[in-house]
């Protein structure tokens, strides 16, 4: 069961706040994925409980008129915390099917999914922004971190 409480795009909060929004809710989404897969617990946040929208790089616009531009989003921590969001969710289907409970056709199915989670890996590292890409000749901070976390 979705819980339209959750949606960003049906609120009435200002194309700002809502852009802030996702952006705290992607980054629990994360983190609880990021401590899980850290503590080899299961996951907290239950995914289906919500229909936030998936984060996308306007989200880190700050265009508000009435106020001036403070703080610019560096295009590269946007492009590390997308495909960190996109990182975080295929670490919580390999958390949630490791923490299912199963019968031999369970087993199974788990063994299919895990295929298609290390199938998903091998499309997240192939997809990766080359910005935010690590190789030894172009090492960087951002790319580091990300990649380790893969």
């Amino acid at each position: 069961m979705t819980n339209s409480c959750f949606s960003v795009e049906k609120s009435q909060l200002n194309q700002q706040d809502k852009r802030l929004w996702k952006r705290i809710w992607w980054s629990l989404y994360a983190r609880d994925r990021s401590i899980a897969v850290a503590l080899g617990r299961p996951v907290g946040i239950n995914i289906d409980d919500s229909d936030v929208e998936m984060i996308t790089a306007d989200d880190f616009i700050e265009d508000d008129p009435g106020y001036p531009i403070v703080y610019q989003s560096d295009p590269i921590h946007v492009q590390f915390f997308l495909n960190y969001v996109k990182l975080c969710e295929i670490m919580g289907l390999v958390l949630i099917q490791s923490y299912a409970v199963g019968n031999s056709k369970a087993r199974r199915i788990k063994s299919l999914d895990l295929t298609h989670s290390d199938m998903a890996l091998a499309d997240w590292l192939k997809n990766c922004p080359k910005a935010v890409y690590w190789t030894k000749p172009t090492h960087g901070f951002w790319a580091a971190l990300l990649h380790a976390n893969y």
